[in-house]
């Protein structure tokens, strides 16, 4: 009997050191850093960027997942966008507090650099691609910065030879930050904004320009002003604008923790609904799938929800990992998309390394 207790000791003991498995279909991590930004490109492979032993860094992988192109720059600092066709790519980011922007030839020779220094802080750039052909990035500091100093956001619009069509500085109280911009058809553009004044908490919001930088309207997402918020993630959707973020709820025992929120709104600004889908996580991505889902991807563990676009409904969630805690994780999510399979692509980082995989749909 002492001998059967003894085994039994064992098992247990042995089980509950387990290694978490995740459900990945293919993942890589190369280097020390972080993913920002993933995308699927038209020949089945992936391209993605971010940073990598403190270095802005892209690779571009072919559907086999064999590398068709790898760049770091020199200097200390990261890409969040990169825009990648059959003539090369325009890789957007940050140094040393300022915008970075690079365009590589298709075999990932540097053609030129600008570097661009609004007088306040930029720690990543978004690329939209404009309906005549021009990108317009979007300068600005992240919305987990010190809120101590002026920030605000720079509009650049350029072409592929790296001619600056036109530039602008918006500058509306005294933090603003976008982590996400989508554009219409009509060069409209969206931004997932958050904005803090001085001895109050941080607020989500979201906002819509014009193509000449001028505001149409502008939402405020946050419900509590004892507590902060963060606008992180938006896209369109037809008339439809899908917000996502993060807000602090009141924690049992006290403090405060993350939940993440998803908000629907017209292309007029009327908001629709708002859900909250995961408790300790932030929404950092959104998607439309093939099925007509709304995709949210939430940043502590790769977590995806999926709801009902036309009411926020739970359309049921998909885990990356059998074991992941939200509340204490190093698996942590910057941005997915979708393949030609119906598969999800995401980036981030795990362990602290730049990280990238491949979700096959079940």
């Amino acid at each position: 009997m002492r001998s059967i207790s003894l085994i039994l000791l064992v098992i247990v003991l042995l089980s509950g050191c387990k290694k978490d498995k995740s459900y990945f279909a293919w993942e890589k991590s190369y280097g020390i850093g972080e993913a920002r930004y993933i995308k699927v490109t038209s020949d089945s492979g992936l391209i993605a960027c971010g940073v990598s032993e403190n270095q802005p860094y892209m690779l571009r992988l072919d559907e086999n997942k064999m590398v068709v192109t790898e760049y770091k720059d020199e200097v200390t600092g990261v890409f969040t966008a990169v825009m990648y066709d059959t003539s090369g790519y325009v890789l957007a980011g940050s140094t040393d507090g300022k915008m970075l922007l690079i365009r590589l030839s298709k075999t990932g020779n540097k053609l030129w650099e600008k570097v661009s220094d609004p007088g306040f802080e930029v720690s990543q750039t978004q690329l939209l691609k404009l309906d005549n052909g021009n990108i317009l990035a979007i300068g600005s500091a992240s919305p987990d910065t010190s809120y101590n100093v002026q920030t605000g956001l720079l509009f650049m619009s350029f072409d592929t030879t790296g001619l600056v069509i036109d530039e602008q500085q918006y500058i509306s109280g005294f933090h603003i930050a976008s982590y996400q911009a989508a554009v219409d058809n009509s060069d409209n553009i969206y931004l997932a904004l958050t904005r803090k004044e001085d001895l109050k908490e941080p607020k989500a919001s979201v906002a819509k320009f014009n193509s000449s930088i001028q505001r149409i309207w502008e939402v405020e997402l946050s419900n509590n002003p004892d507590y902060g918020a963060a606008a992180l993630a938006v896209i369109l959707d037809g008339s439809e604008v899908y917000v996502a973020g993060r807000t602090e709820l009141p924690k049992e025992g006290g403090g405060v923790i993350n939940n993440s929120f998803i908000s629907s709104l017209t292309d007029g600004g009327s908001l629709k609904w708002k859900k909250y889908p995961e408790n300790s996580n932030s929404g950092t991505g959104l998607i439309i799938n093939s099925a007509g889902e709304l995709v949210l991807l939430n940043k502590n563990c790769f977590i995806i929800s999926l709801l009902d676009p036309d009411n926020g409904a739970d359309g049921g969630r998909v885990r990356m990992f059998d074991v992941c805690d939200p509340y204490n994780t190093d698996a942590i999510a910057s941005c997915f998309d979708i393949d030609f399979n119906n598969d999800f692509v995401l980036a981030g980082s795990l362990g602290g390394r730049f990280y990238i995989a491949v979700k096959a749909m079940e």
